[in-house]
C-alpha cells in the first residue's frame, strides 16, 4: 500500500490535513466522504518509507475485525482504569503477540506523539477501523467520552459478528455436506466400482442402462485420474479467489439475494444494520446526514444503496428521515412507524435501537430455519446419491447372478 497526503474540510468548515494508507487515492477519496469530509486534495508522498513484509509476515494473515474488537475492548478498560491513551497503546503493544497488530499500535502510538489525535491516527488504517469507527471516535473525542464510546462500539462490534458468524454457519453446514458427498462418491467411482467391473467383463451388453452409467463414469474418471486432479485443483483455486472478491464486491450477498429461502434473511439483516448503525451514530450525536452517509458505506445489500443515496438527498433538503423512508421500499412500514415515533418524541436512537432488538430476534429465527431446512435437504440428496450408485452396482450383480444360473 501507498502513503497518501490529504487536505479535506470537515463539516464545520475546519481544513485537516493527515496521511492515510491506501491503496489507490480514491480509496482515500472514498473514506473522506463516507466520514462527511469535503475532499481538497489528495498527493500520494514522495518518498515515502514503504512497509516490507517478511516471510514469516506473508504466511501470517492481517488483524481480523475480532481481533479490533479486542483492541478496541482492551483499550477502553485501560481508559477507564486511568491509563492514559499513549501509555495504554504502548502497553497493549508490548502485550500484543501478533506482529501486524502490534505495528498497527505501535503506529497509533507514534501518530498520537506527533500531535495527531485518535481519530486522525485510526482513519490511516481504513482497512482496520471503518469510516464508523473513526466517526464515533472523533465525536467522543470532542465530547470527551472516549471510553464509553470505545466500550460501546466494541460490545455492537461483538454483536454483530455474532450475527456474522451464526450466518456463515448456515451456509458452512450445507457446505460440507456437499463437499463429503463429492469425496464420497469419488471415492466409490474410482475405487470401489473397478473392482466390481472385472467381475462383469463380458457381459456389458446385458447390464441394466442404468449400471452402464455407473461404470462408464467410473471409467472415465480413472482413464483421466490426471486430468480431474488438476481440475479440481484450479476450481479450488477459483472458489478462494471468488470468496476474496465475493467478500469486497458483495458477490455473494447478490447470488443469495436471488435465492428464495435467503432473502427474508438478507431483509432481516438489512434493517439490523442500518437501524443498529443508527442508534449508535444517532446517541453519540452525530448529525442525521453524516449517520447515513456512513449507514451507505456500511450496506452492501444490492439496490440498497442507491436508495439509501435517495434518503440522503432528501435529507438534506429539510425532509424528515421517517418521511423519506416512507416512500420507498427499503423497510416495513412498522418499520418506518417506529423510527417517525422517535423522530416525534425526541428519541431516535431508543427507538431504532428496538427495531434493531426485533429483528435481530426474527434474523436469528430465520437463519435457524435455513440450517433446518437446508441442512437435512443436502442431506437426503447425498443419501439418494449414494444409494443410487449402490443399487445400480447390485442391480447388475444379481442380474449376471441371474443369467448364471
Amino acid at each position: 500500500m501507498s502513503v497518501f497526503a490529504y487536505m479535506a474540510l470537515d463539516a464545520g468548515g475546519k481544513i485537516l490535513k493527515g496521511t492515510m494508507e491506501a491503496e489507490a487515492s480514491g480509496d482515500v477519496l472514498t473514506h473522506l466522504d463516507r466520514v462527511g469530509c469535503t475532499p481538497i486534495s489528495v498527493k500520494a508522498q514522495a518518498g515515502a518509507p514503504k512497509q516490507t513484509r517478511t516471510l514469516r509476515d506473508w504466511l501470517t494473515p492481517d488483524p481480523r475485525p475480532e481481533d479490533i474488537t479486542g483492541l478496541t475492548l482492551d483499550l477502553a478498560m485501560l481508559l477507564k482504569g486511568g491509563v492514559a491513551l499513549d501509555e495504554a497503546l504502548v502497553i497493549l503493544a508490548q502485550m500484543e503477540g501478533r506482529s501486524w497488530l502490534s505495528r498497527v499500535l505501535r503506529d497509533l502510538h507514534a501518530a498520537l506523539s506527533n500531535g495527531r489525535s485518535l481519530s486522525q491516527a485510526i482513519g490511516q488504517h481504513p482497512k482496520l477501523f471503518p469510516p464508523i469507527y473513526v466517526k464515533m471516535v472523533e465525536v467522543a473525542e470532542t465530547s470527551g467520552r472516549l471510553e464509553e464510546a470505545l466500550s460501546g462500539l466494541a460490545v455492537e462490534r461483538q454483536r454483530g459478528e455474532r450475527l456474522r458468524k451464526r450466518f456463515v454457519s448456515a451456509i458452512a453446514y450445507p457446505s460440507f455436506l456437499v463437499v463429503a458427498a463429492v469425496a464420497v462418491l469419488f471415492f466409490i467411482l474410482i475405487y470401489l466400482i473397478p473392482k466390481f467391473e472385472v467381475a462383469l467383463q463380458g457381459f456389458r451388453d446385458k447390464i441394466d442402462p442404468s449400471a452402464l452409467i455407473v461404470f462408464e463414469m467410473s471409467g472415465f474418471l480413472n482413464r483421466n485420474l490426471d486430468l480431474v486432479v488438476l481440475t479440481l485443483a484450479g476450481l479450488l483455486g477459483a472458489v478462494v479467489l471468488l470468496n476474496r472478491l465475493g467478500r469486497e464486491r458483495g458477490l455473494w450477498l447478490a447470488l443469495f439475494a436471488r435465492l428464495p429461502f435467503t432473502r427474508a434473511v438478507l431483509a432481516n439483516e438489512l434493517t439490523v444494520t442500518f437501524c443498529r448503525t443508527l442508534a449508535i451514530l444517532v446517541r453519540n450525536r452525530v448529525d442525521i446526514s453524516t449517520a447515513l452517509r456512513l449507514i451507505r458505506g456500511v450496506v452492501r445489500l444490492p439496490g440498497a444503496g442507491p436508495e439509501i443515496d435517495r434518503v440522503i438527498a432528501d435529507v438534506r433538503q429539510g425532509q424528515r428521515l421517517s418521511e423519506t423512508l416512507f416512500r420507498g421500499k427499503l423497510f416495513p412500514r412498522h418499520v418506518v412507524q417506529m423510527i417517525r415515533v422517535g423522530e416525534e418524541s425526541g428519541d431516535l436512537a431508543d427507538s431504532a435501537s428496538r427495531v434493531a432488538v426485533f429483528y435481530e430476534a426474527k434474523l436469528d429465527a430465520a437463519l435457524g430455519r435455513v440450517i433446518a431446512v437446508v441442512g437435512p435437504a443436502v442431506m437426503v440428496l447425498v443419501s439418494i446419491l449414494i444409494a443410487w450408485l449402490i443399487i445400480s452396482v447390485m442391480t447388475a450383480l444379481m442380474s449376471i447372478n441371474d443369467l448364471l444360473v
